[in-house]
């Protein structure tokens, strides 16, 4: 998602399914200016998105939540949200003109004929229309085989190259070998990183930092041999896989804080590596198009210096 301020924003749902949406009288605090949302809080710099969220529903809607779970970050016009869902209150929501233009309980699905941000209505779509359970981080074993899949398809794509291509430059700066290395560190970035937020109480995300990455990059020569890296990914990965197999589903579900994004979701973190794994393989085989692209590319990779 694009650097957006953050807000908290409330999914009240009833019985029957039907989640409130309004329209913000201040449009600054929505995210979505004046069209129909989600009933949304600005998160200040020195606050958590819940301390924001127990103000909307406490000082803007008047209600009492009896328990919060958050559910997902969706991307707004002009901001980033954190949507918990709410499916049990106690008092009536209330509306001051200050506040809000306009209310209503709408159904899940595509809410037809309102001026309803994408983002909501993607989301809205998700729920069940009976009222059931809110979708979960997908399971341990169904991010398993993702996580398979998706290294899987990087390490045959790399493969694909012929060896004298694989330390060349082929994009930009970066090499084939590069990816390698690239790969298994913002792996063992995202399960650090995940780990510290289900067991470190009060844990704030840390960004990955791309450009100290870079610097570690250049500083350093390629390998003579992509043995190595191979492994290094191989032995990420098994570390990874054994940690995600001790997960229980409401550790997965489980959330912390984020210092770019808000509140993140455990399971969602892990999702990521085969997200960043995924984005690679494309990578490579557009180095791999690169590399077929002149018939003259073999005697031109022979003379190719190894530390290019």
């Amino acid at each position: 998602m694009p650097d957006k301020p953050l807000v908290a924003s409330a999914a009240l749902r009833r019985g029957d399914g039907r989640v409130l949406l309004v329209r913000h009288a201040r449009e600054e605090r929505s995210g979505a200016g004046s069209r129909w949302t989600l009933p949304s809080e600005p998160v200040a710099d020195d606050e958590t998105a819940e301390q924001a969220l127990a103000r909307l529903l406490g000082n803007r809607l008047h209600l009492t939540p009896a328990r919060t779970e958050f559910s997902d970050s969706i991307a707004l016009p002009s901001a980033i949200a954190n949507v918990f869902v709410c499916s049990s209150w106690s008092g009536d929501p209330q509306y001051a003109p200050a506040d809000f233009i306009d209310a209503a309980w709408a159904p899940p699905g595509s809410a037809p004929g309102i001026d309803l941000v994408e983002g909501v209505r993607e989301w809205l779509s998700s729920l069940p229309a009976d009222g059931g359970a809110v979708p979960k981080s997908a399971s341990a074993e169904d991010l398993t085989a993702e996580l398979i899949v998706a290294r899987d398809a990087l390490r045959a794509a790399y493969l694909a190259l012929d060896e004298p291509w694989r330390d060349v430059s082929l994009d930009g700066e970066w090499a084939p070998i590069d990816l390698l290395t690239h790969c298994a560190t913002v792996e063992a970035y995202y399960a650090s990183e995940a780990r510290e937020l289900l067991e470190t109480p009060g844990h704030t995300w840390r960004p990955f930092n791309p450009a100290q990455g870079e610097a570690e990059r250049a500083g350093r020569p390629r390998p003579a041999s992509d043995r190595e890296e191979l492994e290094r990914l191989d032995t990420l990965r098994a570390e990874t896989l054994a940690w995600l197999e001790g997960l229980e589903q409401d550790q997965l579900d489980a959330y912390g804080d984020h210092a770019d994004r808000g509140a993140v979701r455990v399971g969602d973190r892990v999702a990521r590596i085969a997200a960043h794994d995924r984005a690679h393989t494309q990578q490579l085989e557009q180095m791999l198009a690169a590399s077929q692209a002149d018939p003259d590319d073999d005697e031109e990779a022979d003379d190719a210096p190894a530390d290019r």
